[in-house]
Order: C-alpha cells, then sequence, then structure tokens
C-alpha cells in the first residue's frame, strides 16, 4: 500500500515532501544515497506543481522492491517539459533536468484533469 501526503501550495510544500519522503526511505531502511536523491527528486517535483502549477500536490510512494516509486499529483493539467539547463546565473529552470538525470525512469501520466510526474531509482 502506497504512503500519501497531502500538500498544500505553499513555499514549505517542499520542505515537507524532503521529509516525508527521508522518513519513508529511513523506515524502509534504503541505502542513505537512495533516500537523498529520493528527497531532492521529489522537492524538484512539489516545487513544480506549487511554482508553475499554483496547486495542491499529493506525494504517493510506494513500497521498495527492486525500484523506489515516487509520484507526485496536481491539478494542473499542463505537461512538464525537460529544456536545455538554463544558464548558471538563471534562479530556477532545472528541475525536469535535475530529474531525467538522477532518476532510473520518470515519467508524465495524465489524470482528472491534472497530472501525476513520477520517478522510480534502483534500491539495490
Amino acid at each position: 500500500m502506497a504512503a500519501t501526503l497531502r500538500l498544500p501550495p505553499f513555499p514549505e510544500a517542499s520542505r515537507r515532501a524532503r521529509a516525508f519522503i527521508t522518513d519513508f526511505c529511513r523506515a524502509s531502511g534504503l541505502p542513505a544515497d537512495v533516500c537523498e536523491t529520493a528527497a531532492l527528486l521529489v522537492s524538484e517535483l512539489v516545487t513544480n506543481a506549487v511554482i508553475h502549477g499554483r496547486t495542491a500536490a499529493t506525494i504517493e510512494v510506494h513500497p521498495p522492491g527492486d525500484t523506489l516509486r515516487v509520484a507526485v499529483r496536481d491539478d494542473d493539467p499542463n505537461l512538464p517539459a525537460v529544456g536545455e539547463s538554463p544558464p548558471l546565473s538563471a534562479e530556477g529552470g532545472r528541475g525536469m533536468v535535475i530529474v531525467s538525470h538522477l532518476a532510473s525512469r520518470w515519467g508524465v501520466e495524465p489524470s482528472n484533469g491534472g497530472k501525476a510526474v513520477w520517478f522510480e531509482l534502483a534500491v539495490a
């Protein structure tokens, strides 16, 4: 069964998302590097939902087997895009680039006028 956390569209949502995933990963006995990467990636996805989508986000994390799967659902129908990395002077625009580089796999599933952006990390 998946663990879930619903976050309001406030700036502190990313911090709460990182804590939620870190606690889940540690309780599941996952390696520290997997926990750290999962916390970074979920933070990027929640930030996208809050900043770009201006919507609440729901995190779903599934019990790990060979992979850890995390999804962030929001009510914004616009799909994320992975573009070129912005200039070093830019304050943002790297979230999906980071996800695409660090996740074992990732994708987007449109649903009910919104979407779920998910990623998987290899555990073994």
